[in-house]
């Protein structure tokens, strides 16, 4: 997940049953669009006989696919469903050659669907709850940044999901795909829940390593 400064502020807001309606409609009219056709299903490379597909192409995605998940409740947030739509085209830019025709569909419905998702959604204020009776204390923010230091790439990566669902403002892209966690905007809830994790890491850990001395 990539969260950008230069993404607009909706892209952290959850996804509302009123917004699914919205983006279902918007999904509606770019499959109905005759340039979607490659894009509304997952690509069959067998059919078409594209041997490497798989080879570079590693998280395939499709429109179908996305909407599926939408409907289903998977997106929390729209950066979730703006990052799946994303690798749609970049998926067909990367495979295709430039300038081809269906890199120039891609390019069409990828600056289209843009277009109507922020038309829909760019005015909608970011929705942060007011936290602030349950802000850490300088003592618990020392210890949660000391706790952080301490943990995996693999951990790490949990930990910013967690962050993510719980408070997507307490996450900030600082660089291309470098994350930045802002201690300043976590709140008592946050902080159990990262606690929680790392003691049933370091706790599942444990156990693993007593089973390998056995």
């Amino acid at each position: 997940m990539s969260l950008t400064p230069s993404s607009p502020a909706y892209y952290k807001n959850e996804i509302t049953e009123d917004d699914t309606k919205k983006l279902e409609e918007i999904f509606n009219k770019i499959l109905n669009d005759k340039n979607s056709s490659a894009f509304r299903e997952p690509v069959d490379y067998e059919g078409l006989g594209l041997s490497d597909y798989p080879t570079i192409i590693k998280h395939p995605m499709d429109l179908g696919t996305c909407k599926n998940k939408l409907l289903n409740g998977e997106y929390k947030i729209f950066q979730e469903l703006m990052d799946d739509l994303k690798l749609i085209w970049e998926n067909c830019r990367l495979y295709n050659q430039v300038g081809s025709p269906i890199v120039k569909q891609a390019n069409s419905l990828d600056k289209k669907m843009k277009s109507l998702i922020d038309k829909s959604f760019k005015n909608a204020k970011p929705k942060i709850e007011n936290k602030s009776d349950n802000k850490l204390s300088l003592a618990d923010k020392n210890k949660l940044i000391d706790l952080i230091k301490q943990q995996s790439n693999e951990s790490l990566t949990q930990i910013v999901k967690i962050i993510l669902k719980a408070c997507p403002e307490g996450i900030e892209d600082i660089d291309n795909d470098k994350l930045q966690i802002k201690v300043d905007f976590l709140t008592s809830k946050e902080f159990n829940l990262i606690n929680e994790y790392i003691e049933k890491s370091n706790a599942d850990s444990n156990a693993q390593d007593k089973n390998e001395k056995k």
